[in-house]
C-alpha cells in the first residue's frame, strides 16, 4: 500500500516538474511577441535586447521572465546617449493570468547590473521622457489592449550605476554599486514601501560645487503611500552618510502633473565633530580610525512649499562646530579651537531672497590662527558680498598636524583681504565704493615628494588687491631646473567674479633663463623603443572667458630634441585661440620667428594659421624637426645645407595635433642659402638615363623657390639651377601621398653627357633631318625635356631632346637649314651686289673724267 502511494506521489511530483518545464515553452512565444509590441505601442526610443528565458521553476510561483542584454538607446537629441543598458531584467507574472490569457499581471521586478544615464537638457526636456502620447481619451481608459499590469509586491537593484545630470539646474548625482530593495503591496491605495539602499560611492554636485563625493550611504526609509491622493510621507529612519547619521521626515504631495508640496525636516542624529568629518573625503581617505575629534557639531534644516519649474519651496540649513580640535595620535601638533556658524536661508522659495551667512569662523593651526567671515545676499539679481580672511600660515607646521608621507613642506604664507559690496557697483565702473584691500604673500615656499616629478620653490610672491584689479609682484619660482619671473595684473577680478561669461583680463611680464619642458612634463613611462617612438600628442584645449596678454622671454627652452635659445615674443590668449605676436627664437642652428594663431573654438578640430620666418636654418634639422617640412618638402631628406624661407600656413588638425592633409594650405618663398642633394632617387633615375653622373650630385647656391600648397598638392614654380655649364629649369608638383609630377627643361654640354646619351640625341636628329631633307646638326649644348612621375623613393622619368616632341623639333631643323639657305642665297646676292656695284662706279669715275676733261679744254 506504501509503494503505492510513493508511486502516486512521485508520479505527481514528475508530472508537476514536467509542466513547470513544459509551461514556460508553451507561452515563450506570446510573451515575447507581448513583450515586443508592449515596446513599439509605448516606448519612443531604440529597445533591444540579446535574448527572452522564460522559466517557472525558479520563479515559482509567478512565471518568470529573464531578459538579457537589454539596452535602451535615445533618440533625436539623445541619439548618441545610452539610457539604460541592463544586464539582466527579471519580470517575474502571476502565473493564472497567463493560463487565463488575460493582461499580465507584473508581481516584481529585479534589475541586475543596470547602468542608467539619465539626463535633463538646459530646455528641460529629459531623455527619460520616452512614452509615446495616447492617441485619444478612450485610450486613456480602454485598457482591453494592454498586455500587461503592473501590480508590483517587490522590486530590487542589485550592483547597479545611477547618473543624474540636470543641465537646467547646474546638478549631478552619481551613485557607484547600488544595492536597493522595496516592497509593498502597488495594487491597494494606501499601503506602506520599505526600502533599503546602500550605495558604496554617492557624489552630488550643484553649480560645479561638489557637495558629497564619493559617499558611502546606506539607509532603511520606510514610505507610506497614499496613491489616492499621490501622497509620500517619510517616517521615522535613519540615513548613513558615511559616519554622519541623519533623519529625515516629512511627506510629498503631487496634487497635479506639475505641482510636488514639499514639507521635510531632517537633522543630524550624533553631534559628534568626527562624524561630520567624515565627509571629507581626504581626511576620510586617511587613517581617519585613527584621529582624535573633539568638540560639538550640530546640523539641521527644512524645505516646505511648492516646488515647479517657476518656484522652489522655502528652506533653511543650519551647520555649527564649537570648540572643535582635530589631532593625530602619531603627530605632535593639531587643529584648535574650531568656532563656525553657518547659516543658509531662503523665506520664500524665491532665489534671490536666499542669504548664505558665516558671520564668523576660527581656528588655529598650532598657535598660528585664521579668521574669517561670509555674507552673500541677492545672489540672483544684484549679490552683495562682505567678506574677510586674515591668517598666517606656517606651511611646515602643517606637517606635523596632517600626516604626510614622503614629502617635505615649507614657507610662509600670508593673508589679510577684506571686500564688502554689490554687483552693480562693478557694473557701473564704481570701483571706489566696492571696498576691495589687502594682500597675499608667500616667502621661501617648498615643495619636495613623492607626487611631484621635481622640486617647486617660490622664494617670493606678492599679490595686492584692489576694487580695480591684482596686482602681482616680484613673483620668482623654480620648478625643477626650470626658472621664472613674473609679475603683471588681473584687471577685472570682480566682473569676472559676478557676471557670467566674462573674460578675465589680465597683462603679465615672465621671464625665464631656462625652461626644461621635458622635465616639467615628468619622466616617459617604462616602455619599450617602438612603444615611445608611437607616443601621440593630444589637444590642448585653450580656456575660454580669457583674456590675457603674455610678454615672454627665455634664454633656453628644452623640449623633446630641440635645444632653443633667445625666444621672446609676445601671447595673447582669447576667445579659446592663442595669438603669436613677433615670437622669435633660435633653433636648428637658425633662426625662427612667426606670427599666427592655434584656435580651439571647436576643440574636436582646431586650426593653426601661421606666417613662418626661417632665417639660415639647417634643413636637415628641419626635416627631423618639423612635420611641416616632411609633409611639404620630402626632398628635404636627401639635401644638406642652409635654407631660409617666408611660409604661409593653415590647416586643420587632428586629435593628435597632426595636420589634416586634405585641409593644408601653404605658400612662400624659399631660398637655398647653400646645400648639397645627393641620395635623390629621382635625380639618380636622371643621371642613369644620361649617362651623367653630375647629375647624382647637385651643389645649390642661392637658388629661390616659390610655392603654393592647395588641396593635397605643393605646386612649385618654376626656378633655375645652373651648375657646370649645365642649365635646368624645375617646376612641377609634389603631393602628400609622396607622388611627383616634374617638367625639367635642361641645356647641358654634349661633353658631360656620355657615349650612349650621345648616340641616342644623334640618331634622333638624323631621323628628323632625314624627314626634313635638311643636314642640321647638334650643338654643342643640348636641350632636353625630362618628366619626372611616380612617387620620391619610385620615380618614372621621360626624355625628349631639343625642343621636346618631333614636331617641334622638326620646325627647329627646318628653321636651322633655311638659316643656311639663307645665308648662302644672301652671299650670293651680295656678290652680285658686290659686281654690279663695282661696274657702275667705274662708268661714273670714267664720266666725270670725260666732262672735266672738255670743260678744261674749252677753256683753253
Amino acid at each position: 500500500m506504501f509503494k503505492k502511494i510513493a508511486i502516486i506521489l512521485a508520479s505527481l511530483f514528475a508530472i508537476v516538474l514536467i509542466a513547470a518545464a513544459a509551461i514556460p515553452l508553451f507561452f515563450k512565444k506570446e510573451i515575447e511577441a507581448k513583450v515586443k509590441s508592449t515596446i513599439n505601442e509605448k516606448i519612443n526610443a531604440k529597445v533591444d535586447f540579446t535574448d527572452l528565458e522564460v522559466s517557472l521553476i525558479s520563479s515559482f510561483p509567478d512565471l518568470g521572465i529573464e531578459i538579457n542584454g537589454l539596452r535602451v538607446l535615445g533618440i533625436d537629441s539623445f541619439a548618441k546617449d545610452t539610457l539604460a543598458n541592463i544586464k539582466k531584467l527579471q519580470v517575474n507574472l502571476n502565473l493564472m493570468t497567463v493560463l487565463k490569457g488575460e493582461t499580465y499581471q507584473i508581481n516584481s521586478v529585479d534589475l541586475n547590473e543596470p547602468t542608467i544615464c539619465a539626463k535633463v537638457l538646459k530646455s528641460g526636456r529629459a531623455n527619460w521622457d520616452i512614452m509615446k502620447a495616447d492617441s485619444s481619451a478612450t485610450a486613456i481608459t480602454d485598457t482591453t489592449k494592454t498586455s500587461f499590469k503592473v501590480a508590483l509586491q517587490k522590486y530590487a537593484i542589485e550592483k547597479g550605476k545611477v547618473s543624474y545630470e540636470d543641465a537646467s539646474m547646474g546638478l549631478f548625482m552619481e551613485m557607484e554599486n547600488l544595492n536597493h530593495t522595496g516592497s509593498g503591496d502597488f495594487t491597494q491605495d494606501l499601503f506602506q514601501l520599505k526600502t533599503k539602499s546602500d550605495i558604496e560611492e554617492l557624489t552630488v554636485k550643484y553649480g560645479g560645487i561638489p557637495y558629497l563625493n564619493k559617499v558611502k550611504l546606506s539607509a532603511d526609509l520606510p514610505i507610506d503611500i497614499d496613491l489616492s491622493k499621490m501622497k509620500f510621507s517619510l517616517a521615522e529612519n535613519q540615513i548613513h552618510l558615511n559616519e554622519l547619521i541623519l533623519s529625515a521626515v516629512g511627506s510629498l504631495v503631487m496634487p497635479n502633473a506639475s505641482d510636488m508640496l514639499v514639507d521635510f525636516k531632517f537633522d543630524a542624529k550624533q553631534s559628534e565633530l568626527k562624524h561630520f568629518l567624515s565627509l571629507i573625503p581626504a581626511i576620510y581617505a586617511s587613517n581617519f580610525k585613527d584621529l582624535e575629534a573633539s568638540g560639538k557639531f550640530a546640523m539641521n534644516g527644512s524645505a516646505k512649499g511648492v516646488y515647479n519649474e517657476k518656484s522652489l519651496p522655502a528652506f533653511d540649513v543650519n551647520l555649527a562646530i564649537e570648540n572643535g580640535k582635530i589631532k593625530y595620535p602619531a603627530l605632535p601638533s593639531s587643529i584648535n579651537d574650531i568656532q563656525v556658524k553657518t547659516k543658509i536661508s531662503n523665506p520664500d522659495g524665491v532665489m534671490d531672497h536666499t542669504i548664505v551667512d558665516v558671520p564668523a569662523f576660527h581656528l588655529e593651526f598650532g598657535q598660528a590662527p585664521i579668521d574669517g567671515r561670509l555674507l552673500l545676499r541677492n545672489p540672483i539679481t544684484d549679490p552683495f558680498l562682505d567678506m574677510a580672511l586674515k591668517g598666517k600660515l606656517d606651511l611646515k607646521q602643517l606637517t606635523t598636524i596632517f600626516p604626510m608621507k614622503d614629502m617635505k613642506l615649507s614657507g610662509v604664507l600670508d593673508a589679510d583681504v577684506q571686500a564688502a559690496g554689490r554687483k552693480s557697483m562693478i557694473d557701473k565702473g564704481q570701483y571706489e565704493a566696492f571696498k576691495a584691500s589687502g594682500q597675499m604673500t608667500a616667502s621661501n615656499f617648498s615643495y619636495t615628494g613623492k607626487n611631484v616629478p621635481m622640486p617647486v620653490s617660490v622664494p617670493s610672491a606678492k599679490m595686492i588687491f584692489s576694487p580695480k584689479n591684482i596686482t602681482l609682484n616680484g613673483l620668482t619660482a623654480k620648478v625643477g631646473r626650470s626658472d621664472f619671473k613674473a609679475n603683471g595684473t588681473v584687471n577685472n577680478y570682480l566682473s569676472y567674479f559676478f557676471k557670467k561669461n566674462e573674460a578675465l583680463k589680465g597683462n603679465f611680464n615672465v621671464s625665464s633663463g631656462m625652461i626644461d619642458i621635458n622635465e616639467l612634463l615628468g619622466p616617459p613611462a617604462k616602455e619599450d623603443a617602438a612603444a615611445k617612438s608611437d607616443t601621440k600628442l593630444t589637444v590642448f584645449e585653450v580656456p575660454e572667458n580669457i583674456d590675457f596678454n603674455l610678454t615672454a622671454s627665455a634664454g633656453r627652452i628644452l623640449y623633446d630634441t630641440y635645444d632653443i635659445s633667445n625666444a621672446k615674443g609676445t601671447l595673447v590668449l582669447k576667445d579659446k585661440t592663442i595669438f603669436f605676436k613677433d615670437m622669435g627664437m633660435n633653433m636648428l642652428d637658425g633662426g625662427l620667428n612667426m606670427n599666427g594663431s592655434y584656435a580651439t573654438v571647436d576643440p574636436k578640430k582646431p586650426k593653426v594659421d601661421i606666417d613662418f620666418g626661417v632665417e639660415k636654418m639647417d634643413i636637415q634639422k628641419a626635416f627631423m624637426a618639423f612635420s611641416t617640412v616632411k609633409l611639404l618638402a620630402p626632398v628635404a631628406k636627401f639635401t644638406k645645407g642652409t635654407f631660409s624661407t617666408h611660409l604661409k600656413f593653415n590647416s586643420d588638425l587632428d586629435e593628435h595635433m597632426m595636420p589634416v592633409y586634405s585641409s593644408i594650405n601653404a605658400e612662400g618663398l624659399t631660398n637655398i642659402v647653400q646645400a648639397v642633394l645627393d641620395g635623390f632617387e629621382p635625380l639618380n633615375k636622371l643621371a642613369s638615363a644620361l649617362s651623367a653622373d653630375k647629375f647624382k650630385k647637385l651643389e645649390l647656391n642661392n637658388v629661390l623657390t616659390k610655392f603654393k600648397s592647395r588641396a593635397g598638392r605643393l605646386n612649385v614654380s618654376p626656378f633655375n639651377i645652373k651648375k657646370e655649364g649645365i642649365v635646368m629649369n624645375v617646376q612641377g608638383s609634389n603631393g602628400l601621398d609622396q607622388s611627383i609630377d616634374y617638367q625639367l627643361a635642361l641645356e647641358v654640354p654634349r661633353a658631360l653627357l656620355g657615349a650612349k646619351a650621345n648616340e641616342t640625341a644623334n640618331a634622333f636628329i638624323a631621323k628628323l633631318n632625314n624627314k626634313a631633307g635638311t643636314n642640321a646638326a647638334l650643338s654643342e649644348n643640348i636641350k632636353v625635356n625630362a618628366v619626372l612621375g611616380g612617387t620620391i623613393l619610385k620615380p618614372t622619368l621621360g626624355l625628349k631632346y631639343a625642343a621636346g616632341d618631333a614636331k617641334a623639333e622638326a620646325k627647329s631643323v627646318v628653321t636651322q637649314a633655311v638659316a643656311e639657305k639663307r645665308e648662302e642665297v644672301k652671299a650670293v646676292v651680295q656678290a652680285k651686289v658686290d659686281t654690279i656695284k663695282a661696274q657702275a662706279t667705274e662708268k661714273v669715275k670714267n664720266s666725270v673724267a670725260d666732262k672735266l676733261k672738255g670743260f678744261f679744254k674749252k677753256k683753253e
